[in-house]
C-alpha cells in the first residue's frame, strides 16, 4: 500500500496498486475521472476505492493525484467537458462526451432545455436532436437503477428526477434514463449512446421521407 513518509504503518485509507490501475482504466474508458459513487457499482474491483472515497475528499484526491503522476495523459477532474462546455454534474459530462464523440455532423446536443415549454418548465438533462427528431436523456447521478440512496444529497437528487419523471409521464414521453450503475460499465454505456445516435438518425430519415 502507499503511505506517507511519516507513517510507516499501512493504512486501509491508502490506495493499493490494484486500486490505481482500476481507477486509471475507468478514467480512460469513461473519458473522465469517476466519482466514488460510480465505483460503488464496480464490483468487486472498486470496493476499496469506495471505502477511500467515503473517508473524505482528501483521500480521494490522493488517488487521483497518484494516478495522474503515473499517467499524466488522464483527463482532468470536474464537470468541464473536453470541448469546454460546463455540465451540471460529472455523470452528465461523461454521457455528453460520449454522445458528442458519436453524433453525426447534423446532430446537436442540447443542455437543460425545456421538454415541452408550452406545458411546463421541466428541463431534460440532455437532448439529442436531428432536425425535428429528439431524444430526451436523463442522467441520474444520485443512485443506481434500484433507486437506493445513501444520504440527504442523493435523496434530494432522486426527488428532483422523480418530479421530471412524473412530468414525462404526464406529457406521454419516455425518456432514456441513465443511472450510476451503467457508468460503471463503460462499454455498455457507449453501446447505449450509439443506439441513441442511430435511432435519431433513423427517425430523422423517416421524417424526411414522409415530407
Amino acid at each position: 500500500m502507499f503511505c506517507s513518509s511519516d507513517d510507516a504503518t499501512p493504512s486501509r485509507f491508502h490506495h493499493t496498486e490494484a486500486d490505481l490501475i482500476t481507477y486509471r482504466d475507468l478514467v480512460r474508458a469513461l473519458g473522465a475521472p469517476p466519482s466514488e459513487a460510480i465505483c460503488r457499482y464496480l464490483v468487486p474491483a472498486g470496493q476499496h476505492l469506495v471505502f477511500i472515497g467515503e473517508s473524505g475528499q482528501r483521500d480521494w484526491a490522493r488517488v487521483d493525484a497518484q494516478a495522474r503522476a503515473r499517467w499524466p495523459d488522464l483527463p482532468s477532474m470536474g464537470t468541464t467537458a473536453s470541448d469546454d462546455k460546463i455540465l451540471e454534474s460529472l455523470p452528465e459530462r461523461i454521457v455528453y462526451q460520449i454522445l458528442d464523440s458519436l453524433k453525426h455532423h447534423d446532430m446537436e446536443i442540447d443542455l437543460h432545455q425545456p421538454i415541452m415549454p408550452d406545458v411546463g418548465p421541466e428541463k431534460a438533462d440532455l437532448t439529442l436532436r436531428r432536425r425535428d427528431a429528439a431524444c430526451f436523456i436523463e442522467v441520474i447521478g444520485c443512485c443506481g437503477v434500484n433507486r437506493i440512496t445513501r444520504n440527504d444529497y442523493e435523496r434530494r437528487g432522486l426527488e428532483r428526477f422523480e418530479r421530471r419523471e412524473a412530468f414525462y409521464r404526464r406529457v406521454g414521453i419516455t425518456p432514456v434514463c441513465i443511472f450510476l450503475n451503467l457508468l460503471a460499465r463503460p462499454e455498455d454505456l457507449k453501446a447505449l449512446c450509439q443506439s441513441l445516435v442511430d435511432r435519431i438518425a433513423d427517425d430523422g430519415r423517416d421524417r424526411e421521407m414522409s415530407l
